[in-house]
């Protein structure tokens, strides 16, 4: 259990509410304001004539720190801001010179275009992290699935690896389904460890043989007990993922997500998004790569082992 959780988790993906765009709006506007009286109390224009540049610094922190959004209402904000309390005639937006038409245009136009970049910029960055973190985690979930030669153990770490790594994406349980050499499904693997383990009810084992046959997402909705507290309901969805090797399906992925990204809480997005994977995809489905090596190895084995005796 220790080794599990040294593997990283994925950060939770941030959403955007209307509390953030509040907070952004706030800020920009704030910051604009703070520049303004400073400028207007000091009469520092026309005194300097290029003092709006102190307007991107502004913009420039905004969109570092909070984003896009925060960064455009800001640069809007400046040029109506310098406009009205600066440009003579005061405390209007009727300007009698062109030239002041130009340079307001052209400050509102950098101010556009620096927001533009430095997000740009911020999201690079976030993005080369992630992939860091991404393969730090593909690292570490194969060395510990790899630390022992028992399938027994391997499935149960990449059960207790799926649910810490996927956690901030809305999975809450999971289960590994092999068949036996009959052809019968059982759960080998599940995860969370606790006292009640994941089961099944005779329908949903029925959708799960049908993803065993026809190789395809299958996506069962569950609602809450009518015993459980409403404010302690949460709709859940039982997602049923094929393990396939080329053509064939050597097992299969049960997961229960409740509150899913909005990528990953959708079957239809899921299988379209395996011929034209996202990173979010690539990434899930290269992890699922080690579960579908692992059963191939053990079943690779077991066939040597038999034609041996």
């Amino acid at each position: 259990m220790r080794e599990i959780e040294q593997i990283p988790q994925l950060p939770a993906p941030t959403e955007k509410h209307w509390q953030r765009y509040l907070v952004d709006s706030l800020m920009a506007v704030g910051g604009v304001v703070v520049v303004t009286v400073i400028i207007y109390a000091y009469h520092l224009y026309p005194t300097i004539p290029n003092i709006s540049i102190v307007y991107l610094l502004v913009i420039l922190l905004l969109a570092t720190t909070r984003g896009r959004y925060a960064a455009l209402v800001a640069a809007v904000v400046a040029f109506l801001a310098f406009d009205f309390f600066l440009v003579p005639p005061l405390f209007t937006f009727v300007i009698s010179r062109w030239e002041e038409w130009i340079a307001l245009f052209i400050f509102l136009a950098t101010a556009l275009i620096t927001s533009q970049l430095t997000t740009q910029t911020r999201q690079s960055v976030e993005q080369a992290r992630l992939r860091e973190r991404e393969a730090r985690i593909l690292y570490e979930a194969g060395r510990v699935i790899n630390s022992t030669n028992r399938l027994d153990e391997q499935l149960d770490s990449i059960a207790l690896a799926l649910v810490r790594v996927f956690s901030s994406w809305g999975v809450r349980e999971c289960a590994l389904l092999l068949p036996d050499k009959n052809g019968i499904l059982s759960i080998q693997a599940d995860a969370p460890i606790r006292i009640e383990s994941f089961t099944l009810s005779p329908e949903e084992m029925e959708a799960a043989r049908e993803v065993m046959v026809r190789g395809k997402i299958m996506e069962i909705s569950e609602t809450p007990p009518a015993s459980q507290p409403v404010s302690a309901r949460s709709e859940s969805m039982l997602r049923l993922i094929p393990l396939k090797a080329e053509n064939e399906v050597l097992g299969l992925l049960c997961l229960r997500i409740e509150h899913g990204i909005a990528w990953f809480a959708s079957k239809e997005r899921m299988q379209e998004e395996l011929e034209q994977p996202t990173d979010q995809a690539i990434f899930f489905w290269t992890f699922l790569d080690q579960a579908i090596r692992v059963i191939e190895q053990a079943r690779l084995r077991a066939r040597t082992i038999s034609n041996n005796e």
